[in-house]
């Protein structure tokens, strides 16, 4: 069964006919729509915000902080879209909000492999929002790496992982060691180990293969084992230069 408008509206679904009704307001007036209680209002402001300003970095603040408690799919999906829009500059605000963003992160290893050839999106939304991002993101989340922030770590490894998959021709050595160099800082960690694991299925590098083959034969978790054998496979069946 469709949903009606009025269903949609209360998810935050916005149409055309309603950003043209509401293309003429100010900055300030649309700053207002975002505290809106109705969920496509607040849309049409991120909406508006977002395609008629520049996003600068109080812009970034504030969309993080609302998408921090939206509770609306789309709404929070624009939000996102919004976000995608950022400036390498103002991309490094939204590395403060990885990994407290929603509950959906992992906080445990999953008890299902991912079986299919393709990258898995990261589940932590700003993580996810960064790996759509330009490339140019890249360098800052690995500086992420070198930080002691384990929560934030753990999900731009997702990011750098995506990135770096589905941007092969533009492999880049010091992404490589810094994963390696993160790996054995934080061996100790199960998801760190496992997210690195699965993101050295993006290099076809004689580095992360020769890692890889060491945990497939001593790593004591039967799914990081099980992730590193997936990554050979990967590595296997992609032509990575």
């Amino acid at each position: 069964m469709k949903s009606s408008l009025e269903q949609l509206r209360n998810r935050g679904y916005v149409s055309l006919e309603d950003t043209q009704k509401y293309d003429s307001f100010s900055k300030s007036n649309l700053i207002a729509l975002i505290e809106s209680k109705e969920a496509y209002i607040r849309t049409l402001g991120v909406n508006l915000l977002s395609n008629k300003f520049e996003l600068d970095n109080d812009m970034v603040n504030l969309f993080c902080t609302m998408l921090s408690h939206e509770k609306k799919l789309y709404t929070k999906i624009e939000l996102c879209n919004a976000l995608s829009k950022a400036s390498v500059t103002s991309a490094k605000i939204m590395l403060n909000y990885l990994g407290i963003i929603g509950n959906n992160q992992y906080k445990e290893l999953p008890k299902k492999i991912f079986n299919k050839k393709s990258y898995p999106l990261p589940r932590d939304i700003i993580a996810r929002t960064l790996a759509h991002m330009n490339i140019e993101v890249l360098p800052e989340l690995v500086s992420v790496l070198k930080t002691n922030n384990i929560i934030a770590i753990r999900e731009a490894i997702d990011s750098i992982g995506f990135i770096c998959f589905y941007n092969p021709s533009t492999f880049n050595q010091g992404v490589l060691d810094d994963l390696i160099l993160c790996f054995n800082q934080y061996n100790e960690d199960d998801i760190v180990r496992w997210k690195i694991v699965r993101a050295f299925e993006s290099f076809k590098s004689s580095a992360a293969i020769d890692i890889l083959t060491l945990v497939t034969k001593n790593d004591p978790v039967e799914m990081i084992r099980n992730e590193a054998k997936r990554s050979f496979s990967i590595i296997n069946s992609r032509k990575i230069k």
